[in-house]
C-alpha cells in the first residue's frame, strides 16, 4: 500500500502539481494504510494546524470503523451473535451509508463480505482457493439484508452476518476531512489511494488539482489525468491486492453473487464524486459490474467514471467531461481511448 501512495504522490508531481514550501504536509500511518494531508492557508502556521486537525480526525475514525481492532464498534458488532448493539455517530453513519450503497447498486457493492475475505485471505499468508462448500457456507452470511439499522445508533446483524467497511472506510475518513475545512483553506488528502481535493491548488494558474490514473500493470505511471477541484477521485482495482494459484491471479475484489474474485473483464474503474463514500462503493460495485453494466448504471445514476479493460480499453462516462478535465495518455503504453 505504501508503494501505491507513492505512485500517486509522483503521479501528482508528473501531472504538474509540485507542493510549495508555504504548504504543510502530515505524513501519518492510519486503516492499514500510509496516508497523507497537504494543506495550504493564511500562512505556515495556519496550514500545519489544518493539516494535523485533519490527521486527528482520520486517527479518531479508527475505533469507529476497523473491524479487527478489539475496542472498536465494528468488532464488538460482528462479536454480539445477533444481539443489539449501541456504536457510535460515525460508526452508525458509516453502516447506514454503506446500506445505502449496497441498496443503490443492487448487492454489487455489499459490506457484510467479511466471511468471504477471511475464508480467501487475500494479502494475507493464508492466502488460499477455498472448496467450493466453504465458499457456499461463507455465501450463506452475506446480504446486506441482515444489517438492521434501528436507529439512535443501535444496530444488530442477522443471519450470522459480519460487517466490513474496508470497502468505504477511507472515503469516509475523506468525507470527514473535507467537512472540517473552510472556504480559505486548500487541501490534498491522500487517504490511501482516496484522494480529495479540495479548494484552490495554489501551484496551478487553473487552481485545478491533477490527479493521475495509474496504470494496472504499472502503478508507478499513468495513463489518464483528471483536473479535478472540491471532488474526490476514487480507483478500486486488482492490481494490488491479489495472489497466484496454479498459474492463476485472484484478487481482493468478491462477486457477492459467486463469493469469487469479480471476472468482470476489468482491471481498474474510477469515479469522480463530490462524496467520496459514494466513490468509495461505486467504484467496487462498477467493478463488480463489468462494463457493459457499469456503464449502463453510470448513465442511468448520472456518475462520472473511468473504466480500463483487460484489453487495455479505457472508457469514460459522459458525466465525467462535466466534472474534471480529462486527458487520455494511454496510446504509447498500449491503451486505447474508446470514445
Amino acid at each position: 500500500m505504501r508503494r501505491m501512495i507513492a505512485a500517486i504522490l509522483l503521479l501528482l508531481c508528473a501531472a504538474g502539481c509540485t507542493l510549495r514550501p508555504a504548504g504543510y504536509t502530515a505524513d501519518f500511518f492510519a486503516m492499514d494504510t500510509f496516508m497523507s494531508i497537504t494543506a495550504y492557508g493564511r500562512d505556515e502556521q495556519a496550514a500545519q494546524q489544518t493539516a494535523v486537525r485533519c490527521e486527528q480526525r482520520v486517527n479518531a475514525l479508527e475505533p469507529a470503523l476497523s473491524r479487527t481492532r478489539e475496542d472498536s464498534d465494528i468488532y464488538r458488532l460482528n462479536q454480539a451473535a445477533g444481539a443489539v448493539c449501541e456504536v457510535s455517530a460515525d460508526t452508525y453513519a458509516a453502516i447506514e451509508a454503506a446500506v445505502e450503497y449496497a441498496a443503490l447498486t443492487g448487492g454489487a457493492f455489499d459490506p457484510t463480505m467479511a466471511p468471504l475475505t477471511d475464508l480467501w485471505g487475500v494479502n494475507t499468508d493464508a492466502a488460499r482457493v477455498p472448496a467450493q462448500t466453504e465458499i457456499d457456507a461463507a455465501l450463506a452470511r452475506v446480504g446486506y439484508q441482515n444489517i438492521d439499522l434501528l436507529g439512535e445508533n443501535q444496530v444488530r446483524l442477522l443471519g450470522g452476518a459480519q460487517i466490513d467497511l474496508g470497502g468505504i472506510g477511507k472515503g469516509f475518513a475523506t468525507d470527514a476531512v473535507a467537512k472540517l475545512l473552510d472556504d480559505e483553506d486548500s487541501v490534498l488528502a491522500m487517504l490511501g489511494g482516496n484522494i480529495g481535493a479540495y479548494g484552490q491548488n495554489p501551484s496551478r494558474d487553473s487552481g485545478n488539482w491533477v490527479v493521475g490514473i495509474a496504470d494496472p500493470d504499472d502503478s508507478a505511471d499513468y495513463i489518464a489525468t483528471v483536473e479535478v477541484r472540491d471532488r474526490s477521485v476514487v480507483t478500486s482495482g486488482d492490481s494490488e491486492r491479489y495472489f497466484e494459484q496454479d498459474g492463476r491471479r485472484y484478487h481482493h475484489i468478491f462477486d457477492p453473487a459467486t463469493g469469487y474474485p469479480a471476472d468482470s473483464g476489468l482491471r481498474s474503474v474510477t469515479v469522480i464524486d463530490t462524496v467520496s463514500t459514494r466513490a468509495d462503493a461505486l467504484t467496487t460495485a462498477l467493478f463488480v459490474m463489468g462494463l457493459e453494466q457499469g456503464m449502463a448504471f453510470c448513465a442511468a445514476q448520472n456518475v462520472a467514471a473511468i473504466f480500463v479493460t483487460a484489453d487495455k480499453q479505457v472508457y469514460a462516462t459522459d458525466k465525467v467531461d462535466e466534472v474534471c478535465v480529462f486527458t487520455f495518455l494511454g496510446e504509447e503504453k498500449g491503451y486505447a481511448y474508446a470514445q
